[in-house]
């Protein structure tokens, strides 16, 4: 074998290398990005595969153990923010009585996040075992008391009637 002969093959063997490498890890760190909604569709399918799941803690479920560190808890659905189109969809819609909305419940071990709360949005990374999810991450949303208030006319809170911005 000459030199171009070796200098080849040892360009193919670490190019194959490094793209075995970036295959394997960005498919072990893959994860579907599903509401609590597109989860509830389908859950069967979702069973043991790598989950990021977005939905609200449920009020009166949570059970917090500080010596080991076990956290449970169940989330649900995040309804719609008052003043957005979907909102006013679902509003038009709901003459009959709501389904409920569908639960999951949750156990994760480790720190709890200082924002996490009963009522907060959470976004949970993990996989379901026997309609469980079991959380390796536990990521909580800002509360929307951070968000600007929607008026009835579509603008924030510090707009006045013509839209105009004021001044607080």
């Amino acid at each position: 074998m000459n030199r171009k002969q070796k200098f080849a093959l040892g360009s193919f063997v670490i190019v194959a290398a490094v793209a075995t490498l970036i295959y394997t890890a960005a498919r072990e760190t893959s994860a579907y990005f599903l509401t609590m909604d597109e989860y509830a569709a389908q859950a069967r399918a979702h069973e043991g595969k790598p989950l990021r799941l977005a939905g609200r803690v449920t009020d009166g479920s949570v059970e917090w153990n500080p010596r080991t560190l076990d956290l449970a808890f169940q989330i649900q659905s995040i309804p719609p923010r008052p003043g957005t189109e979907e909102a006013e969809a679902i509003e038009v819609v709901v003459a009959e009585p709501a389904e409920p909305t569908a639960t999951l419940t949750v156990t994760y071990n480790g720190i709890l996040p200082d924002m996490f709360a009963e009522g907060r949005d959470v976004i949970v990374e993990g996989h379901v075992t026997d309609e469980v999810f079991v959380a390796n991450t536990l990521l909580t949303t800002c509360p929307s008391k951070y968000e600007a208030e929607v008026t009835p006319d579509g603008y924030g809170a510090e707009a006045d009637a013509s839209g105009q911005l004021t001044s607080g």
